[in-house]
């Protein structure tokens, strides 16, 4: 069973360890949405309690998928790039940062040679535009006894 936004109300069937899964989700959102992030959509599943958002310059989606039963003490939180190219919000923060405007050059296909796809290794550097809320995702983690696990998706042909 998949719910889109908000899940039906929860009844008497479903065990503290859905109700705490589901704060945690939720908390752990709250801050981007807090930024400009859109909520995309949240499920539930009898294993897991899952959240997507789209960042404010759709450049990028996070996802936060949190067991809910045996079958996995990780908690994954998926970075995906959206368009081939970074948006102009998210390269001026990473000039802010310090990424050299040769790197930027390439991220966002302003480079004269051409339009290079955002790989895997771009998206190490995009992931740090978000190391706050990764920090604080995955301290709920090990709140919760599980570890977090960061997957990276980039655009490029072996993302």
């Amino acid at each position: 069973m998949v719910s889109l936004s908000h899940p039906p109300a929860l009844n008497e069937a479903c065990g503290p360890i859905t109700h705490e899964r589901l704060a945690l989700r939720d908390q752990a959102s709250q801050p981007l949405l807090n930024n400009g992030w859109t909520l995309l959509y949240t499920g539930l599943t009898d294993d897991r309690a899952s959240v997507t958002l789209l960042d404010p310059s759709e450049s990028l989606q996070i996802s936060l998928q949190i067991p809910l039963g045996d079958t996995s003490p990780d908690w994954d939180l998926w970075l995906e790039a959206c368009h081939r190219q970074l948006s102009l919000p998210l390269r001026d923060w990473l000039a802010s940062q310090g990424i050299e405007g040769t790197s930027l050059s390439r991220l966002t296909g302003a480079d004269s040679s051409g339009d290079e796809p955002l790989k895997l290794s771009n998206m190490l550097q995009v992931a740090r535009w978000l190391e706050g809320p990764i920090q604080d995702i995955e301290s709920m983690a090990e709140a919760s006894g599980c570890q977090l696990v960061l997957h990276l998706a980039g655009l490029g042909p072996n993302s």
